[in-house]
């Protein structure tokens, strides 16, 4: 969803680019303005898909890097337009298209947190649905399953222990809120993780009857580099985080 969203809105603003500047002589933009373009969009997925402040920082950076080409370019076109004094418009597009890179280097990273409250109720089914297969015999502590299935034979077990819609909705919530794992950590805790990210590993935790995981000393140690930390989102949902 993120990634088809960035794609929306860069497509947008090209469009508006070459609205403004308008179709004849464009042949000064066919370089500088796609490269421009694929920056913006890259920067859009930073923001949107990291869901980490210090990740989605240092690939802005990065990306400032590749985009010193595109903006030199332009800077020496609009000043050029400039001395030939060529149509406000064009110089009104090349700032514009300027101004909005330079504007989404500010656009602050959407957190994990965030990317969960739009989903939250489907955390919750895919929960209840995991506790109510354990509840069955069905599954045991320490069993994890991915969003998409690594093979036939994980899409097959996923198939025997859950309904269409509970897999339909692991599908989405991989898609939109960047889920990959869901572990089964505790008879009364879920992990919904979303992957490690250089030595860190983060996610949501959902628990059932009352559960506070930041008191459980076993569950804390029981996963990943065993020093898990926690944060109360409300309603039994849990930020973790382990690593650096």
């Amino acid at each position: 969803m993120t990634l088809v969203i960035s794609l929306l809105i860069t497509l947008f603003i090209g469009a508006i680019v070459l609205f403004i500047y308008g179709r004849e002589d464009i042949g000064w933009l066919k370089v500088p303005l796609p490269i421009l373009l694929t920056g913006d969009f890259l920067l859009l997925l930073a923001k949107f898909s990291t869901g980490d402040p210090f990740l989605a920082m240092l690939l802005s950076f990065l990306i400032m890097v590749m985009l010193i080409f595109p903006v030199s370019w332009l800077l020496i076109i609009f000043i050029k337009s400039m001395k030939e004094k060529v149509s406000n418009r064009k110089l009104l597009a090349i700032a514009f298209s300027l101004v909005i890179t330079f504007s989404l280097f500010f656009i602050p990273a959407i957190k994990k947190e965030n990317q969960f409250e739009p989903y939250r109720n489907d955390f919750y089914a895919v929960a209840n649905a995991i506790f109510e297969a354990y509840d069955e015999g069905k599954v045991s502590i320490g069993n994890q399953y991915h969003s998409p299935s690594y093979s036939t034979n994980d899409l097959e077990e996923l198939e025997s222990l859950f309904p269409g819609n509970i897999i339909q909705t692991m599908d989405r919530l991989n898609k939109s809120a960047g889920v990959h794992t869901y572990i089964v950590a505790d008879k009364d805790v879920i992990y919904f993780s979303y992957g490690a990210v250089f030595q860190s590993i983060s996610g949501i935790a959902i628990c059932r009857n009352d559960k506070d995981p930041s008191s459980d000393e076993t569950l804390r140690s029981r996963f990943f580099d065993g020093a898990i930390q926690y944060e109360d989102l409300g309603k039994g949902a849990y930020l973790f985080s382990d690593g650096l």
